[in-house]
């Protein structure tokens, strides 16, 4: 959950980011293994690549160099120091993944941690597949995931304060807007926007796309009525 996209993401959010994303470990593995498997075919980029939760693992796992993109420039400098400390390489770049460019092919571009619901409009969505699926190369993998809907969970969060994340939080559901607020108690906000699993659908189909896989879980279990993880796999089309 970091920053994908200039002016959805409050810097503020940086401060307690590693408590925030602790918990989140599953996805490491999944991702690992996509790029294990397109190591040596083409460049391997994330967007909103956070502190390099998933981006380090990842270029140890490969032993290449991983291409990192987000907006935020504090989240860029924890990447770095993680990085520097792991004794990895990470090509960092600051851009708004609407827009990002690689310079090269890429055999897989992945967004971890749904940082996709950063993204406030269909429209943003639909520029970042667009571009990704410019920066692929043919057979080239698209990969990310995001929280599906849960009315119950929603119901239980919505207007509570939690005082035991890493900086006091207030949860906003504003169902009209399909919107999330996280509202620290110094004002600063970060929202995220749900979308349906037909709307992941719609996006893969305008960029030319091909839906390779739909998961429940990083374990690959399927994906059912009950699911509340979507987990994404998507193919550019060979020539």
């Amino acid at each position: 959950m970091s920053a994908g996209a200039s002016g959805t993401w409050d810097e503020a959010f940086a401060e307690g980011y590693e408590q925030w994303s602790a918990h989140m470990t599953a996805d490491i593995p999944f991702y690992v293994g996509l790029a294990v498997e397109a190591a040596g075919q083409g460049d391997i980029c994330e967007l909103a690549v956070g502190n390099g939760r998933v981006a380090i693992p990842v270029a140890r796992a490969t032993g290449t160099r991983i291409t990192g993109v987000d907006s935020s420039p504090a989240m860029l400098a924890q990447a770095q120091d993680n990085a520097c400390r792991a004794g990895v390489e990470l090509d960092l770049r600051q851009e708004d993944m609407r827009a990002f460019s690689t310079g090269t092919s890429a055999a897989l571009i992945y967004c971890p941690f749904r940082a996709l619901l950063h993204l406030p409009t269909w429209a943003d969505r639909r520029a970042v597949f667009q571009r990704v699926a410019e920066h692929l190369a043919p057979g080239g993998r698209f990969a990310w995931n995001a929280f599906a809907f849960d009315h119950h969970r929603a119901v239980t969060l919505d207007g509570r304060h939690d005082e035991d994340a890493p900086v006091p939080v207030t949860i906003s559901y504003a169902v009209g807007d399909n919107r999330i607020d996280l509202i620290r108690d110094d004002g600063a906000r970060s929202s995220l926007w749900w979308a349906t699993k037909n709307e992941w659908l719609g996006l893969i189909d305008v960029a030319g796309l091909e839906l390779e896989a739909l998961y429940g879980g990083f374990a690959g279990e399927p994906f059912t009525d009950n699911s509340r993880e979507y987990v994404f796999v998507a193919r550019k089309p060979p020539r």
